[in-house]
Formats: C-alpha cells, structure tokens, sequence
C-alpha cells in the first residue's frame, strides 16, 4: 500500500502541478506568437508582392518617358533636316553650273532619303508609345485592384493579430498570477530552463523515457520522482521532470 506524502512531499508537488500549467500557458502563449509571426509575414509578402507590382508599372513609364525623349529627338533632326532641305532647295536656282546643280540635287536627295527615315522611326516610335500607354493604363488599373484587394486582406489579417494579442495578454495575466504561488527558486530554474531549452522546461516521464531528449530515465529517479521530496531533472537535458 502507497504511504501518504509527508507535507513537504505535498507542497512539492503542488508546486511541480503548478509549473506544470505554466508550462501549458507558456505553450499557449509561444503557439499564438508563431501564428501572429505568420501573419505578419503574410504582410510583408503582400506588401512584397505589390511593391514588385508598382517597380514593373514604374519601370514602364520610365520607358515611356525615355521613349518620349528619343522621339522628340527624331522629330527635332526631322524638322532640322526639313529646314535644311528647304533651304538647300532654294539655292539651287543659284547656282551656275550643271555640276554644282548636280551635287546640290544629289545633296538634298540625300537629306530626303534621311528625313523619310527619321519620318518612319517617329511613326514606329509613336505606335510604341500607345502600346505603352496602353500597358500602363492596364497595369494602374489591375495595380488598383490588387492594392483594394490587399488592403482588405491586411484588415483582415490585423484583426486576426488583434485577436491574438489580446490572448496573448491574458495568458500572460495568468502566468504571473500563477506564477506568485510558485517558490522564487523554482521559479527561476523554471524560467531558466525554457528559456535554454526552446520553451520548454517541464517534460514528463513516458515508460522511463525523458519526453524532452528522448533519454531513459534511471529507474530509481522515476521512484524518487513519485515521492515528491524535491524537484527532479533529468540527468541529460537538465529538464524539471513529471509524472502523471
């Protein structure tokens, strides 16, 4: 027949119940912070994807602007030549060879086949430049959608962050009010101990296996364990072991 735990044996496993239920909220508390860490990341990853949105509609009308300078260009030489052309045109009723006409008239045939050129390329520059128009009026337009639709996502997803820090700050209320029932000594080996072993410093024993390493636990610890005269650790990972 199991002999009744001495007073102490009772106060050590209250206390050992009680940093057992810090461990459950401390769990609590660490799984809502990875879910808001997660949402957050969904939140850069659309502030993300609607930045490379807006580079590429930037990009395009850098084009655009670059387009416009080049065509601007063509069209000043053209209007340069034409002046040109113009004025050569005029000189040959000055001239008083059939050798000097010649070489002015091969000249400003010449400039023609030029400008007729430069008037091509500012034609084809100009159909480009409604394309691109055209581009960019349908990437604002689709840029506008997404940014309509990833605001509301992100209300969505600060809500839901909301919430979670919300449960977060109650838990936590509950932590240190459980906490105060909990010996200073133990509790900072406890507070030790999760922070050292990734949030978790309470394991129980499963058929004298350590469920925090995995490592059998010597048969007489688990008896040492069931009589509750101090806290126990495991004499691998130095984690405050429990029975149920």
């Amino acid at each position: 027949m199991d002999q009744p735990l001495t007073e102490n044996a009772q106060i050590v496993k209250v206390q050992l119940g009680i940093l057992v239920h810090l461990q459950e909220q401390d769990e609590k508390i660490n799984y809502r912070r990875n879910q808001m860490k997660n949402l957050k990341g969904k939140i850069e990853a659309e502030d993300e994807r609607l930045r490379e949105q807006r580079d590429v509609l930037d990009g395009r009308k850098r084009e655009l602007e670059q387009l416009r300078k080049e065509r601007h260009g063509v069209e000043l030489s053209f209007k340069e030549k034409q002046a040109l052309i113009q004025k050569l045109g005029g000189q040959l009723f000055e001239v008083k060879t059939n050798e000097a006409y010649n070489a002015l008239a091969s000249e400003i045939k010449q400039h023609k086949q030029e400008n007729s050129l430069l008037e091509e390329r500012a034609l084809e520059m100009m159909m480009a430049e409604d394309d691109l128009l055209a581009g960019i009026a349908q990437a604002e337009k689709a840029l506008a959608e997404e940014e309509q639709r990833g605001a509301a996502l992100k209300d969505e997803i600060q809500r839901e962050i909301s919430r979670w820090e919300k449960e977060i700050e109650d838990l936590q209320t509950q932590w240190k009010s459980s906490s105060q029932e909990v010996k200073p000594v133990y509790l900072e080996r406890y507070c030790r101990l999760r922070d050292a072993k990734g949030g978790r410093a309470v394991v129980k024993i499963e058929n004298d296996v350590c469920d925090g390493c995995r490592m059998a636990i010597r048969p007489q610890a688990v008896i040492e364990l069931q009589k509750y005269r101090e806290l126990l650790c495991c004499d691998n990972c130095a984690r405050i072991l429990y029975v149920e």
